[in-house]
């Protein structure tokens, strides 16, 4: 029996990761100090520092791109190298 990875899901899974990600170090950010901020800035052009509701709904945006990439580069890949092949 094959097993497949799908796309939508591994998306889904890994923008659910990152957009947790990101709203913690946000938070961290503003409550604390920290500077995080700095990691996020060159990852996602548009995004601001100080926040404005504008950067960090563009964060987001970029979360969703990074999230269809990485799926891509991890699903297509795996189904192709795992499928089955005539003997």
């Amino acid at each position: 029996m094959r097993t497949s990875l799908r796309f939508r899901p591994m998306a889904l899974t890994l923008l659910a990761a990152l957009s947790v990600s990101y709203v913690l170090c946000i938070a961290a950010d503003l409550l604390f100090g920290w500077t995080m901020y700095e990691a996020w800035g060159p990852l996602m052009p548009g995004f601001t520092w100080p926040l404005t509701a504008v950067g960090f709904l563009i964060g987001l945006l970029w979360l969703v791109g990074y999230s269809l990439y990485g799926a891509a580069l991890i699903v297509f890949p795996y189904n192709y190298l795992t499928r089955q092949r005539p003997v």
